[in-house]
């Protein structure tokens, strides 16, 4: 290697192959579930499991009626979260399940 290259961390060789595969979306819509713990909060994110992301949909896994209630209340504060939080709209639902 020639010391004026730099060498390129594999993240972002990884993303960028993906990308070229049309999978990059894929990976977004992980990211969010992964980071689904921090972005909600460890209380809200006990009682209520993030299970899939498809179309900007998030689907919430809400373990009874009362975090059903309050999940229903907060979804367009958590939608904001999410989003700010990835620097872009990566959510635009959020469904119960």
């Amino acid at each position: 290697m020639h010391r004026n290259q730099r060498m390129e961390p594999i993240a972002e060789i990884i993303r960028r192959v993906l990308s070229r595969k049309g999978l990059e979306k894929g990976i977004k819509e992980a990211e969010v579930l992964g980071k689904w713990p921090q972005i909600a909060g460890t209380v809200l994110a006990n009682h209520a499991e993030a299970v899939a992301i498809e179309k900007g949909i998030l689907f919430l896994r809400v373990m009874d009626s009362a975090w059903r209630n309050e999940l229903s209340l907060l979804s367009e504060e958590l939608i904001k979260k999410i989003n700010d939080d990835f620097g872009e709209k990566r959510v635009n639902r959020i469904h119960l399940i």
